[in-house]
C-alpha cells in the first residue's frame, strides 16, 4: 500500500469532523461572519488574494525544500492523496477554526472580527502542531524551509476569511487539494528539481 496506514488514520479522524460540522449545519453557520448572507462585496477580490497566495506558498515550497530523495508515488497514489487529504483535513482544519469563533463569541461579544481572530489562531494551532508532529514523520524525508512557518499561516488566513466572510468552502478545498498536488508531488517525483534553488 502505498498511502502508509497513519494517513487512513488522520483521514478517518478527519471523516468524523467532517460528520459533526454536517450533522450541526444550523450551529456552524450561526458562527461565520453576520454579514455573509449579504452581497459578496469583495468577494473576487479575497478569491484572488487566496489563490495567490496558495499558489505563492507551493512555488515557495517547490523552490526551497530540500527533499532527500523522492518517494515512492506513483500519479494515482498522489492524486487519490491530494483529493482525500485536500477534502478531509481542509474540513478538520474548519472544525478547529469553528471552536475557536465559538470561544471568540463568548469573549468577543458583538465584535465579528474578534471573532473571527481567535478561530484564525485556532486553526493556526492546530496546523502548527499537525505538522510537525504528524506530518513531517510521514512524508519523504525533506529539509522543510523555515521561513514556511510564516508564509503558511498567511495563506491560512485568506482561507479562513474566504470561509468565514463568504462561506466559501469549496474554494477553499480546491487551493488545499492543489497545494497538496503540487508541494507532495515535488516531494514524491523529480518534476521541480531543475527549479530549485536550494
Amino acid at each position: 500500500m502505498a498511502i502508509e496506514l497513519p494517513l487512513w488514520i488522520y483521514w478517518a479522524f478527519c471523516g468524523m469532523a467532517a460528520v459533526l460540522l454536517w450533522a450541526n449545519r444550523p450551529f456552524v453557520l450561526s458562527l461565520l461572519s453576520p454579514d455573509s448572507g449579504s452581497s459578496p462585496q469583495g468577494y473576487p477580490l479575497a478569491l484572488s488574494l487566496g489563490w495567490g497566495a496558495t499558489l505563492a506558498t507551493a512555488a515557495i515550497y517547490v523552490l526551497f525544500t530540500v527533499k532527500t530523495l523522492a518517494g515512492p508515488y506513483r500519479i494515482p497514489d498522489l492524486a487519490i492523496f491530494s483529493v482525500l487529504n485536500g477534502v478531509l483535513e481542509q474540513l478538520m482544519f474548519v472544525l478547529w477554526f469553528l471552536l475557536g469563533c465559538y470561544l471568540g463569541k463568548q469573549w468577543f461579544s458583538e465584535r465579528p472580527l474578534g471573532e473571527f481572530l481567535t478561530g484564525y489562531l485556532s486553526y493556526v494551532l492546530y496546523s502548527g502542531l499537525i505538522h510537525p508532529f504528524f506530518w513531517f514523520p510521514v512524508l519523504p524525508e525533506h529539509q522543510p524551509f523555515l521561513p514556511m512557518v510564516a508564509i503558511l499561516p498567511l495563506m491560512s488566513f485568506f482561507w479562513m476569511w474566504l470561509y468565514w466572510r463568504y462561506r466559501d468552502l469549496l474554494s477553499i478545498i480546491a487551493m488545499h487539494i492543489v497545494i497538496d498536488w503540487i508541494t507532495v508531488g515535488h516531494l514524491h517525483f523529480p518534476w521541480f528539481e531543475p527549479f530549485q534553488l536550494a
